[in-house]
This record gives structure tokens, sequence and C-alpha cells, in this order.
């Protein structure tokens, strides 16, 4: 057995990676390791707590929690949507990839996130275009996941 997690998922917010991990795990008698739960664990707040009141604690709390979830031997990985960004947790994906570590990217359309994001409601102007933002984003972290992921799976509907 190795240090390295079974399956590793990653995807946007909304693509589906805590109910499909929740799934997995119960399936085939697996734990389930979220990142943003261990940084809820860490910090007595939810990641969406701590972007949202600025706290400069977010990106180490962020790097620990992965570095801690992809040495979970044997589980179900999910990671937060835009760590991959963070050098060291990409490097730390990779070596879990060449510890023998399948990773997943779960892909859900712009409509399907802002629906399960709650974003299809009416909005103000002022606010810009959260859907145009959301597709970038979507967009962008797609090309980061590709380079690791080992397949895809589309979740909408």
């Amino acid at each position: 057995m190795t240090d390295a997690p079974a399956l590793v998922l990653l995807g946007v917010s909304g693509s589906g990676k805590t109910a499909v991990g929740r799934i997995l795990a119960e399936s085939m008698s697996l734990p389930l390791v979220e990142a943003d739960e261990l940084v809820a664990r860490e910090s007595g707040r939810t990641v969406a707590e701590l972007v949202i009141a600025g706290d400069p604690r977010l990106p180490d709390l962020r790097r620990k929690a992965a570095a801690l979830a992809l040495c979970s031997p044997g589980a179900i990985v999910t990671l937060g949507a835009s760590q991959i960004a963070d050098p060291d947790t990409h490097s730390r994906l990779l070596q879990a990839k060449e510890a023998g570590a399948r990773v997943v990217e779960l892909v859900a359309d712009t409509a399907e996130v802002a629906r399960r994001e709650g974003l299809n409601k009416p909005r103000s102007v002022a606010l810009g275009a959260p859907r145009a933002m959301l597709t970038r984003m979507i967009r962008e972290l797609h090309a980061k996941y590709a380079d690791v992921a080992d397949s895809s799976v589309e979740t909408g509907g």
C-alpha cells in the first residue's frame, strides 16, 4: 500500500466533488478526505467565510490541507477548485499520481454550476457579469485540470 489516495476529484465549485466523493467513498468503503473540510476544522471557519473575510491565513491553510489530504492512503480526496493553481499543491498532486492515485476531473457547464451554486437569480447590474466571470473561471481551471487529470466525467443533469 502506498501513501497515495485511491482517487483525487478535481473540479470547479458546483461540479459535484463532495456529492460524488461521498457516493464513491460509501460504495467502496473508503474514507473521504475533503481539503476544504480540513481547512474548516483547522480554522473554525469555512473556506467561503475565510475568502469573504480576506483572511491572510487562507493560502497556507489550503496548502497544508491539500498536503495532508494528498497523503491519505487509499482515500477518496477532493481538492478545492483553485487549489491546483498553488505550485506546491500541484507538485504534491503529481507526486500522488506517481504513487498510484487516479485523478478525475468532474465537469459541469456554466448553466449547471450557476444552478447548483445559486447564481441564476436576478442580480444588480452593479455586480457585473457573474456568469461571464464564471464561464471564464471554468475555462481557465479546466485547462489546469486537463494537465493532471487521468480522465474527466460530465456531472450535469
